[in-house]
């Protein structure tokens, strides 16, 4: 039976010394989304847990543990967060953001050149006199000059 902690580097296993040191010991779900999603928050490659597999309180915030009653239980719904990953797997996370911050950068970039070319346009149509003032102004919330009040 596994007696230790199954996180990336951690080092804690069950003992008198670790449980002086307040540290308890938590299997992982049986089944379902929630064993996923802890197993996801590992980031351990090829690691195959089981139903014996524990992680250790050091790996999650103090707000998810229920310690009203004799045994310290995790509250429903609590997933670990707290680990001490080595820069590879730091990193994957850290590029995922950037590429999701060009994304958003990108994005913006283009919806401002899309409003600045309608605004050209409608200026365009109303000095060739093909639409009137009244349309040009109805027309103008698309070129982002004018707020649409909802």
């Amino acid at each position: 039976m596994p007696d230790f902690c199954a996180a990336y580097g951690c080092s804690n296993r069950q003992s008198l010394k670790t449980r002086a040191r307040g540290i308890t010991f938590h299997l992982f779900p049986k089944t379902g989304k929630m064993r996923r999603q802890w197993e996801l928050a590992l980031r351990r490659d090829s690691f195959v847990v089981s139903d014996r597999t524990l992680l250790c309180s050091e790996h999650f915030k103090s707000e998810d543990f229920d310690r009203t009653g004799q045994n310290v239980r995790l509250k429903d719904g609590v997933v670990p967060t707290i680990f001490n990953f080595p820069a590879h797997l730091q990193r994957v996370s850290s590029v995922r953001v950037r590429k999701l911050q060009r994304e958003k950068s990108n994005a913006l970039r283009r919806e401002k050149r899309a409003k600045m070319n309608m605004q050209a346009l409608l200026e365009e149509l109303k000095e060739k006199s093909l639409i009137n003032e009244e349309l040009k102004d109805n027309l103008e919330c698309y070129s982002g000059k004018i707020k649409i009040l909802h």
